[in-house]
């Protein structure tokens, strides 16, 4: 019994993946243009997955986040070759900064996307989820 939920647990693990920084839209309403500075972004935030610095003396912060899952059926021998398959998702927000580091203004993206194998892979289906433009 020891052994299977060993085995249960590490394939659960197995099935999981996730990296970067998750910024979230109340995060991003919280944050005020001509206001708020990039060190205090930096602070709430945390370190940010890439920045640019532009000839005009502003700046660009970038934070994504993607975690993908692999569905359970995929790991049921035979079922998995027919029910299989995986679901990700990627969170991105830009934040814009003049030269003095104070915000300019705020972007955000997300994306979900779904594979299947064997029956599973049908065929794209269209987003539930309408991203706000800001």
């Amino acid at each position: 019994m020891r052994t299977l939920a060993i085995a249960v647990v590490s394939v659960a693990l197995a099935a999981c993946a996730a990296g970067g920084v998750k910024v979230t839209d109340d995060q991003l309403t919280s944050l005020k243009a001509g206001e708020t500075t990039k060190a205090q972004v930096l602070a709430m935030l945390g370190a940010p997955t890439m920045q640019m610095r532009l000839a005009d003396g502003t700046s660009i912060v970038v934070y994504s986040y993607y975690e993908a899952k692999v569905r359970p059926a995929t790991f049921i021998p035979v079922v998995g070759a027919f029910a299989g398959g995986s679901d990700s998702s990627t969170n991105t927000a830009t934040l814009r900064f003049d030269a003095a580091d104070r915000l300019i203004d705020t972007t955000s993206s997300s994306s979900a996307m779904g594979s299947g194998m064997g029956a599973a892979a049908g065929q794209i289906q269209p987003a539930t989820v309408d991203q706000p433009r800001k």
